[in-house]
């Protein structure tokens, strides 16, 4: 019974695959964060910076540019769940991973070739790269974006991020995203949601709205090019902001999903998706700790290992994380 449940459902993608006719590319935003001259560029910049509030300085943190090699990982897991892809493009500043060969598949786009605006250039706000990947050079209209921490756990289609009829698809998870007035302590990620929201409530609809996954996002560029001209101040302050701010918003992972559920552009989507944060020595989901045993055992569509890592000694916890992700995806790709 399973076997005939499998077949049907690797026949039913392989037809849905078959009737979606567009390409669809794949968008990383990467960043070495130690590498010295990036480290330089970074420092001076960082001195020259003056916070607006207190909280602006979560988005200096070292950690929010480590980088232990997911990469590397997520792209094996987009060779073996995804084979569908038609071109993967890493967003970065004058930077490639050591590890990364020259492939036909893969092109290195640097900050400034998508920026509008020149002198918003170097930034260290991922928000601000989100608001403008859509001008990467040749991008087809159909992309998913995914962070460098997502990987994929489970084969996927096209089906599972678009409709047939273009739509996009938005997962959600539970609990609501934060609204109203905000709150002395919090973090620049529930602040940029208060924003994101106030903008929704005045525009569209004011209503509670549920957190997106941190998953792999599926979108449009001309929908993004839309809400661009619909709403410029939100894609021209996020992308003025060299680091991340308590005036950012949720643009790729809310504001614009939001936004085409309003217009019938997005509609819900099926996948499963788990989010594990690392804590100094724990893995931790909802703040309940995991083992590496327990972590191997995750078998959902699309999975995070976001890195919230804090103190001066090293942690057992990232070589942890590299043993898990080497076992998880052994096989090398065409381009390491």
């Amino acid at each position: 019974m399973i076997r005939v449940l499998w077949f049907i459902m690797v026949c039913f993608k392989s037809v849905a695959l078959a009737a979606f006719s567009h390409p669809v590319d794949i968008v990383y935003l990467w960043v070495d964060g130690n590498d010295p001259e990036w480290k330089a560029i970074k420092a001076m910049h960082q001195s020259n910076h003056k916070a607006k509030d207190p909280l602006d300085k979560q988005g200096w943190a070292p950690s929010r540019f480590a980088d232990h090699e997911e990469l590397r990982y997520s792209l094996r897991s987009i060779l073996k769940f995804a084979p569908f892809f038609n071109h993967i493009y890493i967003v970065t500043m004058n930077q490639k991973p050591h590890w990364l060969l020259d492939h036909p598949k893969i092109t290195i786009v640097d900050h400034a070739e998508i920026f509008k605006n020149p002198e918003d250039l170097p930034t260290f706000n991922s928000q601000a790269i989100e608001s403008n990947i859509y001008r990467i050079p040749n991008l087809s209209e159909h992309f998913i974006y995914f962070n460098d921490d997502v990987f994929l756990g489970q084969p996927v289609a096209v089906s599972d991020f678009f409709s047939l009829e273009g739509k996009v698809k938005v997962l959600f998870e539970q609990g609501l995203s934060p609204s109203g007035p905000p709150l002395i302590r919090e973090s620049l990620y529930r602040r940029a949601w208060r924003n994101t929201n106030a903008v929704l409530d005045d525009y569209y609809k004011k209503e509670a709205r549920p957190r997106l996954c941190h998953s792999a996002f599926a979108l449009r560029k001309s929908f993004i090019e839309e809400a661009e001209k619909e709403h410029p101040f939100v894609f021209q302050s996020n992308s003025s902001h060299k680091f991340r701010e308590v005036n950012d918003y949720n643009i790729t992972n809310g504001f614009l999903q939001y936004l085409w559920m309003y217009k019938e552009k997005a509609e819900i989507g099926s996948m499963s998706n788990i989010m594990i944060t690392l804590y100094n020595e724990k893995f931790s989901y909802n703040r309940k700790t995991l083992s590496l045993m327990d972590l191997k055992n995750i078998h959902h569509h699309t999975f995070c290992l976001q890195d919230e890592i804090k103190g001066k000694k090293p942690s057992i916890i990232r070589e942890q994380m590299r043993q898990f992700l080497e076992e998880r995806f052994p096989d090398s790709a065409p381009w390491v």
